[in-house]
């Protein structure tokens, strides 16, 4: 008898029960009203089955049809490519280097002043860290981040904020066009990314995936804006390429298109 019980234990494998439940469910009282009852019809259920299931039809043109159509799909659009800039709006290498060696320094700057302050040094002067349309009222009527603002944000709501900003660059440059030189637009980007680089020099590390997604989305808007420039003049150059330059030789969410200076 007890070789059989050896037996029978071995041919349960995985299929042994881990948490072991006395009794048969009570289907006829409604949905479970604790976890031994729920375990009790889940072990049940799983008592209905065979131990081994086989599939008798394969269509094996539809497992073609699929492979090949997966195979077909599997190459994704290199965006960092299909974006690429314009050789006048192309930053070079070696002032990629140095701006993310002085916004790594300025993160430190930053981190040390935060931890030097407690709550008593907030400003009344800006929106309480829970009144995110407060904080959004203010990156829209401020051209010029104070740092004071910018240091009186939590992690969540500077991370929050960092968001709101990217997903409304990413929106501008699918909008803009070759044709958009105007003042307006000049200055809606020059706002943006300003207000991009104020709130990427606070938020916490590591991103989190959302925050890391946006700022991706974000490159993709900046790129686009940039490519559609049309001289080594415009003035949306310089503030475009910094957000790049933070957003992918920073935060890794871009790949770098430097170049390096031709001796």
């Amino acid at each position: 008898d007890d070789d059989d019980d050896d037996d029978d234990d071995d041919d349960t494998g995985l299929r042994r029960q881990a948490l072991a439940v006395d009794g048969l469910p009570d289907f006829d009282s409604g949905p479970p009203m604790d976890g031994s009852e729920y375990l009790r019809r889940v072990a049940y259920e799983a008592r209905q089955m065979p131990n081994v299931m086989r599939a008798h039809v394969i269509d094996e043109r539809a497992y073609t049809s699929v492979t090949e159509s997966a195979s077909t799909h599997s190459v994704v659009r290199d965006d960092e490519a299909h974006l690429a800039p314009p050789i006048w709006a192309t930053p070079q290498r070696e002032w990629t280097r140095r701006t993310v060696g002085d916004f790594s320094d300025l993160r430190v700057r930053i981190t040390r002043t935060l931890a030097m302050r407690d709550s008593a040094h907030n400003s009344c002067a800006y929106p309480a860290n829970h009144d995110r349309r407060g904080w959004q009222t203010l990156c829209e009527s401020e051209h010029y981040p104070p740092l004071s603002a910018v240091l009186a944000l939590d992690a969540v709501t500077c991370a929050y904020l960092l968001r709101h900003v990217s997903s409304k660059l990413h929106k501008f440059g699918y909008e803009y066009s070759a044709s958009d030189t105007d003042t307006d637009s000049i200055s809606e980007i020059t706002r943006l990314t300003r207000w991009f680089f104020a709130f990427s020099a606070r938020v916490d590390l590591p991103l989190d995936a959302d925050t890391s997604a946006s700022i991706r989305s974000a490159m993709k808007g900046a790129a686009r804006a940039r490519m559609l420039t049309t001289s080594e003049h415009d003035p949306a150059i310089p503030h475009l390429n910094l957000a790049i330059v933070i957003g992918g030789d920073y935060f890794k969410q871009w790949k770098s298109s430097a170049v390096a200076i031709a001796e």
